[in-house]
């Protein structure tokens, strides 16, 4: 009797244990996407969030011309960018500079307005990482 009342009582600790844990996961805040993580690991890595960084963005494009276009729209912004053809495929490989702070709230918006403006051009964009440059400070 007792090794039955044992399997019971593990058996309910277990079930109990996955019903916490799918209720945490269901109720982790929304805003808990890849740029909010990953600015959390920079920030734990010392990158200070009130310091000016490098920010390179990684477009895949279908063409020439759609590299052109978004590195117009690009340049006028005050990125420097540079894009090359991919060998084979035709594609274009477009890679944007921007320093700027690491705030959630705008590489969220970044992170969906080149989303929606490779999607446009019939491309992908294909995300953002810290660049090698010197950080400077925000006035």
């Amino acid at each position: 009797m007792s090794w039955t009342m044992a399997i019971l009582v593990g058996v309910a600790a277990m079930s109990l244990f996955r019903i916490v844990a799918q209720w945490r996961r269901a109720t982790r805040p929304k805003d808990d996407d890849w740029d909010a993580r990953f600015i959390g690991q920079l920030r734990k890595a010392g990158i200070a969030p009130f310091e000016a960084v490098p920010v390179d963005f990684f477009f895949d494009l279908p063409n020439e011309q759609a590299s052109n276009e978004v590195t117009e729209l690009l340049k006028g912004e005050g990125y420097e960018v540079d894009s090359r053809p991919e060998a084979d495929s035709g594609r274009y490989s477009l890679h944007a500079t921007f320093t700027m702070r690491l705030l959630v709230d705008e590489m969220k918006a970044h992170t969906l307005r080149f989303r929606a403006l490779a999607e446009e051009k019939g491309g992908k964009y294909d995300g953002w990482a810290v660049g090698k440059g010197q950080p400077r400070r925000v006035r």
